[in-house]
């Protein structure tokens, strides 16, 4: 018997069955498709341009493809009116892609490449990094590889390794990259600089800067009791996977916070102004495993961080939501979520959704000015040197960011005078005062300013702003700087973090002058400051091998804690100098504890 159904109850019908696919929200939030396969398939990754357009690549070959290294992968672009372009293809796996003015920025291993936007059109590709080879590289899946990545306002972007790591990977100025695991690799827009920043993490797939370039991410480590780690990342720090992980090992550097099993995916921080300010700052958590995106407001704790009541925005979701990356849409209050809608399985199978989740009650952002996008986009705009340096104050990020880089170009006496001044003008706001620093670095590497840098690091200002002076004069390796550091790593009266960033600084620097207060701060009970400093000596010791011996000397101190970390600022290093001196230390010394540790080193 054939059954007949008016064309009301079908629609009904259709429309509740979409509707149970639909992961429910938290009140407040409004969550929309965006778009499905056919149209997207196998979403990895998404970007947003700042005139609304949406970037989004899929990658076919870790569903439906035997061979997870071929050139199947694509990236579209969604126009505001909602028709796609296809904006490049025959792309290995992409999953890092990020908008620039007016260029994509996009890694598909083994390449790091760059296309200029025509109007959702990507011409002209240039290979940045010929090969990332990470290893080994795309046997099965594009998994534990070279994955997303962010720009900081030091002018760098700062990506996530897997613990495949990198192998050979060569700047266009030459300067190489060898990461055996995971970690964050940093390099210029242009493809040059590279630089190892920390290492000792796994399967991370995206690095979540905030506000004063912190750096987080996110994995898990599914054979040590399946943890899911949320990672405060510093400048040379070590988080001991795999070979120093498990158990925690005092000379490395710990996690934020284990959220248990899981698929750590995408990561993101909210710096904008859209929504309320109970999430500025905020971190956005994306996980496979779970079905789940967390949302994960921090706190400064020392000179790290700590979570404060994390929440999940999506209640029961369904089976097949599983987001991989995140990124905010153009209005700041908008999070775009890929979905490969699919467990990690291979089958011949077209799936995906790209899903918006939007912040629907009442907001108060500020306007950005009316040449924003322009200048976002990197096509000319018009705006006033004045206008650009009152735009540093504004409460989004990305307007700040914008400001300083089109600041950084113009390059002039005048743009120079205006930028030190804010720099100096302690009624400016933080914000502001952080890009005026950055833009000077970038236009004379902070010369001009220099005698205004020194003054905030011994001056009592927001700690917020006197952490971006320290770093930028460890970032520039400025030798004048030694001697404010020196007093600052053991200042009692010094937040952690700022300790922290003195001995970081002091280690970059690498002034041998600086290893008797180096040494004295071995006995703080912060982990991150201590961790700073034996790093910074051994990084003392690496360049002026002839200062091993005082160094070394830590290993005759009375204190337990000054001992136990001088050892820690010896460990692996092989260097013949190194090995004389502790050899010396081995037979003469008459303490035995000193022979002891001289001889485990």
């Amino acid at each position: 018997m054939t059954m007949r159904f008016p064309l009301s109850f079908l629609l009904a019908t259709l429309a509740l069955a979409c509707t149970a696919a639909i992961p429910q929200t938290l009140p407040g939030w409004r969550m929309d498709l965006v778009a499905e396969a056919p149209q997207v398939n196998h979403p990895s990754v998404v970007c947003a341009a700042p005139d609304g357009r949406i970037f989004v690549a899929e990658d076919p070959m870790d569903i439906r493809t035997a061979h997870a290294d071929a050139t199947e992968g694509r990236i579209l672009c969604r126009h505001p009116d909602g028709h796609f372009t296809v904006f490049a293809e025959q792309l290995h796996a992409v999953f890092g892609m990020q908008y620039l003015e007016g260029r994509l920025y996009v890694l598909h291993n083994p390449k790091f490449s760059v296309f200029v936007d025509d109007n959702g059109v990507g011409r002209d590709r240039t290979d940045l990094i010929e090969q990332t080879n990470p290893n080994p590289w795309a046997l099965d899946w594009n998994d534990h590889v070279p994955a997303n990545f962010r720009l900081g306002m030091d002018g760098y972007f700062y990506v996530a390794i897997g613990d495949k790591g990198l192998y050979g990977a060569v700047g266009r100025d030459g300067s190489r990259v060898d990461l055996p695991g995971g970690g964050i690799l940093r390099l210029r827009p242009d493809g040059t600089k590279l630089e190892v920043f920390c290492q000792g993490v796994r399967n991370i797939m995206d690095v979540a800067l905030n506000a004063e370039d912190e750096l987080f991410t996110y994995d898990n480590t599914d054979e040590h009791d399946w943890m899911g780690r949320l990672t405060h990342m510093v400048a040379h720090g070590s988080y001991g996977y795999p070979h120093d992980f498990i158990p925690r090992r005092p000379y490395t550097l710990w996690m934020m916070h284990d959220f248990g099993g899981g698929a750590a995916t995408g990561v993101e921080c909210y710096t904008d102004d859209a929504l309320p300010t109970e999430y500025h700052g905020n971190l956005f958590l994306a996980d496979f495993g779970k079905r789940q995106v967390l949302r994960v407001p921090i706190e400064r704790m020392g000179a790290t961080y700590r979570v404060v009541k994390p929440a999940e925005l999506f209640p029961n979701p369904p089976e097949d939501f599983r987001p991989v990356g995140l990124a905010w849409a153009s209005d700041g209050r908008s999070l775009l979520i890929c979905d490969w809608q699919h467990r990690d399985t291979k089958e011949n199978v077209n799936v995906g959704r790209l899903w918006r989740v939007t912040f629907s009650n009442a907001t108060a952002a500020l306007p950005r000015p009316g040449w924003y996008e322009a200048a976002a986009s990197g096509r000319k705009f018009a705006a006033s040197d004045m206008e650009l340096v009152r735009a540093l104050a504004h409460p989004s990020r990305s307007v700040r960011l914008t400001a300083q880089r089109r600041l950084e170009e113009r390059n002039n006496p005048a743009v120079a005078a205006a930028l030190t001044a804010l720099l100096s003008d302690p009624s400016a706001s933080t914000f502001a005062r952080m890009h005026a620093l950055w833009a000077l670095d970038a236009m004379n590497e902070g010369r001009s300013a220099r005698q205004a840098t020194l003054g905030l690091v011994q001056s009592g200002s927001d700690p917020a702003l006197r952490r971006q002076a320290i770093r930028q004069l460890g970032f520039r390796r400025v030798p004048e700087a030694r001697a404010a550091l020196s007093a600052l790593v053991n200042d009692p009266a010094a937040d952690a973090s700022l300790r922290f960033q003195a001995a970081t600084a002091l280690g970059r620097i690498g002034d041998a002058g600086a290893i008797p207060e180096l040494a004295a701060a071995l006995d703080q009970t912060d982990l991150f400051a201590r961790f700073a400093a034996f790093t910074a000596l051994n990084t003392i010791g690496r360049a002026h091998p002839d200062s091993w011996r005082a160094i070394a000397d830590g290993l005759s101190s009375t204190n337990l804690r000054v001992r136990e970390a001088t050892a820690f600022a010896l460990r692996e290093t092989e260097d013949e100098r190194l090995v004389t001196v502790l050899a010396s230390l081995a037979h003469s010394s008459t303490n035995a504890a000193t022979r002891e540790e001289a001889l485990r080193a």
